[in-house]
């Protein structure tokens, strides 16, 4: 007999399996909200999201007033750099490197074409969403080509690279999304 003062109902083994699967349902949710409060993704720096740079922030506005003041250029390139696809959306990454460890080579020059001397180069490279594996690099300077370093990463996929440049006081950030094709 079926009743509202029968309790048996809630020992049937399929209400019992659908109050777990709705139950995690709720859990799985919760912990995916969690992770996005206590975990916001990053791109590029510790400060800014490129989405959301709010353009009124004095610091923002003075960093990039400085940036176009120096006027410099920074061309990156790498002997393991692999060939774009010529069909690559516009916000995939730009630049492929087919080697772990790779050399990185950075030519920097000055607004008036000279090459930068006596600068403090260091890239700090970023896994989007998990700050474990963010790690960073000196690049020391060579007497023709620039800078030059070696850059292991940890895991294959898109790292966000951001280039700071510092000399006599002036500071230059550049922002590059790199794809690493092989890991360790």
């Amino acid at each position: 007999m079926i009743s509202q003062n029968n309790k048996q109902g809630w020992r049937n083994p399929w209400v019992i399996g659908l109050l777990l699967v709705v139950l995690s349902g709720v859990l799985i949710n919760a912990r995916m909200l969690w992770n996005v409060v206590h975990n916001p993704t990053r791109v590029l720096d510790e400060n800014y999201s490129v989405k959301n740079h709010d353009k009124h922030d004095a610091a923002w506005v003075q960093q990039q007033a400085e940036r176009s003041t120096l006027g410099w250029q920074i061309k990156l390139s790498s002997p393991q750099q692999l060939q774009n696809d010529a069909l690559a959306t516009t916000d995939a990454a730009r630049f492929y490197l087919g080697s772990n460890p790779a050399t990185i080579n950075l030519d920097i020059k000055d607004r008036d074409g000279k090459q930068v001397k006596d600068a403090q180069v260091t890239i700090v490279a970023q896994w989007p969403g998990d700050p474990k594996f963010d790690f960073s690099t000196e690049l020391k300077e060579q007497s023709v080509a620039g800078y030059q370093g070696e850059i292991q990463f940890s895991r294959a996929g898109n790292w966000d690279l951001v280039f700071k440049v510092k000399r006599n006081g002036s500071e230059f950030e550049m922002e590059q999304k790199v794809f690493a094709a092989f890991s360790k």
